[in-house]
């Protein structure tokens, strides 16, 4: 296999040699095919063509396979330093194009150590990386039909997890990661007519990244791609399809708010949500989807947020400040509730 094994490797455990042998066939691999491809030994090039075969993306494993294959990416983690994009171009291609929805989780783990270490090569692979684990926010097309069964919603959460972990492991790891992540993100939200799974399950994921310190670095963005995507729904409204987008959304955002309050971060979600509110949705006719969350996050917090809201009303109504003062006059109509009390209590001092 073009690199063999010394008599005192064979005194360690049997998973370590296979671990060990795993690494020095990829690690010789992948540099002796480091040349112009024409000068490539034939028997060099037939082991680079079993590696690919090896992180097909396409490919449908058995057991072995996957055994193999979770091997295979640990031996590439640890020779990440061999790795060239002139000469392995073909093989980065099979490791970003894979979906971890597929695999097991010790696969699942395997080639995510593969994309954390990957990311931390200087000026090499960080936008392909982060891609990769943002494409994997959605789930693939053929496997939509079944996510909300028991089974499935188990294994998404899993993932949510991992994914998320990574993204927090590169971002510590690589100070320029969250600015590009910004940048990937904004270009991978889903459209309009995407299909409500595709939608959901983006940004369920998404939000999942707004907390601790990666909430800090980017939660303000991701936030305001959900509002956005509410108003242009909303301003949208019509037909089953559209609403069960709508509907979709708004469980998820919901449920997001929910646990932010669980863990103590609502008063700095809020303070987001009323900077977004004053920019976006205060100037939007057609908004009542997203006007709802703020006063969903209200109902949470009333004492803090309800009350912190009701002050922020009353000054942009009180300083006249806001072009679309009609908007506000008519969304503050159609208000009920605690927090109407405590708008109306203000507006009328």
């Amino acid at each position: 296999m073009g690199a063999e094994l010394r008599r005192d490797d064979m005194e360690v455990a049997e998973e370590d040699i296979s671990d060990s042998q795993a690494f020095r066939f990829v690690e010789h691999v992948l540099q002796s095919v480091r040349m112009d491809p024409f000068q490539v030994d034939l028997r060099d090039k037939e082991e680079y063509d079993s590696l690919l075969s090896i992180v097909d993306s396409s490919k449908k494993r058995s057991f072995d396979d996957e055994a193999l294959l979770v091997t295979t990416l640990k031996a590439l983690s640890e020779a990440v330093s061999k790795i060239d994009i002139m000469y392995h171009h073909a093989l980065l291609n099979n490791i970003f194009t894979m979906s971890i929805w597929y695999l097991n989780s010790d696969t699942r783990d395997a080639l995510l150590s593969l994309i954390t270490r990957l990311a931390a090569v200087a000026d090499q692979f960080l936008r392909e990386c982060l891609q990769m684990l943002v494409n994997n926010f959605t789930p693939p097309g053929s496997l939509t039909a079944f996510i909300g069964q028991p089974r499935w919603l188990a294994r998404k959460k899993e993932i949510y997890s991992q994914l998320h972990e990574s993204l927090r492991m590169i971002s510590d790891t690589v100070p320029l990661a969250p600015r590009m992540l910004k940048d990937i993100i904004d270009r991978s939200m889903p459209k309009l007519f995407d299909k409500k799974s595709k939608i959901v399950s983006f940004v369920e994921c998404m939000l999942g990244l707004d907390n601790d310190r990666m909430g800090d670095l980017i939660g303000a963005l991701l936030l305001a791609k959900v509002v956005d995507l509410l108003t242009e729904l909303d301003a949208l409204f019509g037909g089953n399809a559209c609403a069960e987008k709508l509907d979709g959304l708004m469980v998820v955002f919901c449920e997001h708010l929910k646990s932010c309050k669980e863990h103590g971060r609502l008063p700095q979600e809020f303070d987001i949500l009323k900077t977004i509110f004053r920019a976006s949705v205060l100037r939007v006719h057609k908004s009542k989807f997203a006007q709802f969350i703020m006063f969903y996050a209200c109902s949470l917090d009333p004492e803090i947020c309800g009350l912190e809201f009701a002050l922020f009303l009353s000054d942009i109504f009180i300083k006249k400040e806001e072009d679309s003062i009609s908007s506000f006059i008519c969304w503050k109509l159609s208000v009920s509730g605690k927090v109407s009390g405590l708008i109306d209590a203000f507006l009328n001092l």
